[in-house]
């Protein structure tokens, strides 16, 4: 698809090259916009801005970091950009003056928000929304909060390209033991004890497969999964999609009580669907939207529901496809790039 929007400078500022939402909210968004007749640059932090090179230690990496984004904001006054997508904020840290250099750069800076950083910096996040011409958020929780301090607000969930994503082929035989599989980072893995009870008590009852996809599998010490096959993985960006095509059902556990559980984004959820398969998962945060009416998944909040809901769905290979197609589809009309390149791209170029 065309646009007859003018062509516009446009630089994408984010938190690292395998940073979930830089993968799922920035980088997907480049080339189609590019297509569209647009300049774009990507900066992105080095190491992320979560982590440190090993080999030489946390505040040598903060070092490293620091001099990306200076050899960045070099770049930035070459290539003069009009328009600048902030994810986050600089730097992992309540640090506002490089973000200050780049708010100058630019004539419009869009800030991206998809969770609750706010709570970890609550200075700096509402700042940089006062900076910012707009605000994107990935849900209705985010909007609410943004909402305090700005009305320039548009709400894009977390998508998958559906082109990386193809339909799960049907499973040749049902008699072999049916995949539950998770997908996510090392400090995320630990939630998995919020469905571990279940997980064992359904191991006594049926076989099964706990797949499990991270970078690291330290975490899984940790949790109780006696009785439980699990199958650990190495999460790769360029491996992970041939493993979810594995899976005959995708679990996002989430633990409750928790205020920063309710601002998540439903990634995991969203490749689950996009590849055709139901899901169980916690109704929180994202989550909640997209398991209303139970025609894509099935919602757990305790044990029990954890338990009946995967034993339901692992005997019930004709409420999977009927789920997956649904998902599917829910994925084709909301939570795809293609479904939502042309409100980000109003966004950017106004």
């Amino acid at each position: 698809m065309t646009t007859s929007r003018t062509s516009r400078r446009i630089a994408f500022l984010t938190l690292g090259a395998n940073v979930p939402s830089t993968r799922f909210r920035f980088y997907p968004y480049v080339q189609p916009l590019r297509d569209r007749g647009h300049r774009c640059r990507v900066w992105t932090s080095f190491p992320s801005v979560y982590d440190e090179l090993p080999y030489i230690g946390w505040r040598a990496s903060t070092a490293v970091k620091r001099t990306t984004r200076w050899l960045q904001y070099g770049a930035g006054i070459l290539f003069r950009p009009e328009t600048i997508y902030l994810e986050r904020g600089c730097f992992h840290d309540p640090s506002l003056a490089m973000d200050a250099r780049f708010r100058r750069l630019a004539k419009r800076l869009v800030l991206d928000v998809d969770d609750a950083v706010f709570q970890t910096f609550p200075t700096k996040i509402p700042e940089l929304v006062r900076w910012s011409d707009h605000v994107v958020v990935s849900n209705r929780p985010l909007r609410d909060w943004v909402s305090q301090y700005t009305s320039n607000i548009t709400e894009i969930p977390t998508c998958v390209p559906l082109a990386r994503y193809p339909r799960r082929a049907p499973s040749v035989t049902e008699s072999r033991p049916g995949v539950v599989g998770w997908s996510g980072t090392t400090s995320n893995l630990g939630f998995l004890s919020v469905c571990a009870g279940a997980l064992r008590r359904l191991a006594k009852e049926c076989r099964f497969t706990l797949l499990v996809l991270a970078p690291t599998a330290a975490p899984l010490q940790q949790i109780d999964l006696a009785g439980v096959d699990v199958r650990f993985e190495p999460w790769s960006p360029t491996t992970e999609i041939g493993w979810l095509q594995t899976m005959d059902v995708g679990i996002m556990p989430l633990p409750e009580g928790q205020e920063w559980m309710r601002y998540k984004a439903a990634t995991k959820l969203v490749q689950y669907m996009a590849i055709g398969i139901p899901a169980v998962a916690s109704p929180i945060g994202g989550n909640a939207d997209i398991l209303a009416g139970n025609l894509v998944g099935l919602a757990a909040s305790n044990e029990d529901q954890w338990f009946e809901g995967l034993r339901t769905l692992l005997g019930d290979p004709a409420l999977r496809a009927q789920m997956g197609i649904a998902g599917r589809n829910l994925v084709e009309s909301r939570y795809c790039i293609e479904a939502n390149l042309d409100a980000l791209e109003r966004v950017l170029v106004p």
